[in-house]
């Protein structure tokens, strides 16, 4: 069933012209021309959302508002206003609105806004529904840790889970961010379909699209054969974009417009391709600064992030390693022992790969640990992490001037994000927070390979 819209607008221009933008868009259109008006029909029709104007000839926006509240209209509301004071606004949020526009309204803005809108109206049901549930932290499978950080990351998974919100992941390269991506597919309804994964940095920008929608036979030169993409393999299911700051601004534009329309066309081909799925992606990236830069269209940003999750990094929830060590050590085959001043070691340290770090650490020590005893001498961190990388470049002289020491600190950092990452170029992008394209370049300007 269409969503059903109520706009509230004594200026009947400016409600014909938003009736006839939203019925465009596919909504069902309510409409009133006063406050009292509006109130029968919001109590009446239980609209999804109400645009809602601040002055109104009987009654002011905001006095609509807090008698919606006060009653069982649960619509979201955006509030509409010609004079945007902070006043009003913070008014207006503490009486429960959604959001408020000025005016004259944007058109492509308001959109966007209301699809959030009703997309947070969805989660906010689905959270009603939870109950007393909702508040509890489900136990999910292969992410392990009892810190406050953690129990509220569990909380929002199985608050989210329940609803087809789209979620953005965020956190340090190495703090578990697939890990969610499979607990929330888990949970949720869809989770007898697929969980379709795709790394947005590990494929070259001339086969993502490909790979992402498809393409027709003879669609370029090596298309031999039809090739379905992942968003039509995640078909009922969630399709899991990582590193989704990596995706080129050219297909940012094309999934902005799967997300909206839920319609994709394959390569070679302009027939529409109806699509089913739930969206769930995860940055390294701090993706306001991607905007910033122009790396990042805005608009695809608020579609993506209705719902964030931030995963703390470990060198935040030190409370939880004990947990996790005795998780890594669980797997071994044979019987290990971790001596206490092993362990001391292990808490001393900052874990700037955060989870994934410690576990190849304890996978390490488990291989060199005499006698299955696991000592500080079989905690052995990488170089990049351990302090030594300080000392080398403590041999750099400011003497060779300031744009050949900034060479070679350049070239250092390259290289040692390469070794850690054992030459997987997509990580060690990942480990410096750079793009991939930026990697390669200043690989072949200091002929690393």
């Amino acid at each position: 069933m269409k969503p059903r819209i109520l706009i509230v607008e004594d200026e009947r221009t400016a409600l014909k012209a938003l009736s006839l933008l939203l019925s465009d868009e596919g909504y069902q259109v309510l409409k009133a021309e006063t406050g009292e008006e509006g109130l029968r029909l919001a109590l009446r029709e239980q609209p999804d959302l109400i645009l809602l104007d601040i002055r109104l000839p009987d009654l002011d926006g905001l006095s609509v508002l807090e008698r919606l509240r006060n009653g069982p209209c649960k619509a979201a509301v955006i509030i509409m206003t010609a004079n945007s004071t902070s006043s009003n606004a913070i008014r207006a949020t503490k009486l429960g609105a959604f959001d408020y526009v000025s005016k004259p309204i944007n058109d492509e803005h308001l959109v966007v806004l209301i699809q959030r809108a009703l997309e947070y109206r969805a989660l906010e049901k689905a959270l009603r529904d939870l109950h007393t549930n909702a508040t509890q932290a489900p136990n999910i499978p292969n992410i392990v840790g009892h810190s406050l950080s953690m129990q509220e990351v569990y909380k929002l998974i199985g608050r989210v889970s329940s609803s087809g919100a789209t979620v953005l992941i965020t956190g340090e390269s190495g703090t578990g961010k697939e890990l969610v991506a499979n607990a929330i597919h888990e949970y949720s309804s869809r989770a007898q379909g697929p969980l379709v994964k795709v790394n947005c940095a590990a494929i070259p920008d001339s086969l993502l699209e490909s790979e992402l929608f498809g393409h027709e036979k003879g669609a370029f030169t090596s298309a031999l054969t039809r090739r379905i993409g992942r968003f039509e393999k995640a078909q009922a299911g969630t399709l899991f974009l990582d590193e989704i700051a990596e995706l080129p601004l050219g297909l940012q534009a094309k999934l902005l417009r799967a997300i909206q329309e839920r319609v994709i066309e394959r390569l070679g081909s302009n027939t529409p391709v109806p699509v089913d799925f739930r969206l769930i992606t995860a940055t390294a990236h701090d993706l306001n600064g991607e905007i910033a830069a122009g790396r990042f269209r805005e608009d695809l940003y608020y579609r993506l992030s209705v719902v964030t999750i931030a995963l703390p990094p470990l060198r935040q929830r030190k409370e939880d390693i004990p947990l996790l060590v005795q998780r890594f050590l669980s797997r071994s085959e044979r019987p290990i022992t971790l001596r206490e001043d092993a362990l001391e070691k292990i808490m001393a340290h900052q874990w700037p790969g955060n989870v994934r770090e410690l576990e190849n650490t304890i996978t390490r020590a488990i291989v060199l640990a005499p006698g299955g005893v696991i000592t500080p001498e079989c905690i052995q961190f990488h170089p990049h992490s351990a302090g030594s990388s300080r000392s080398r470049l403590d041999n750099i002289s400011f003497r060779d001037g300031y744009w050949n020491v900034i060479r070679k600190v350049e070239e250092h950092l390259l290289r040692a994000a390469l070794e850690e990452a054992r030459g997987n170029r997509a990580e060690a992008a990942r480990l410096l927070s750079i793009h991939r394209r930026l990697l390669y370049q200043k690989m072949e300007e200091y002929g690393i390979r």
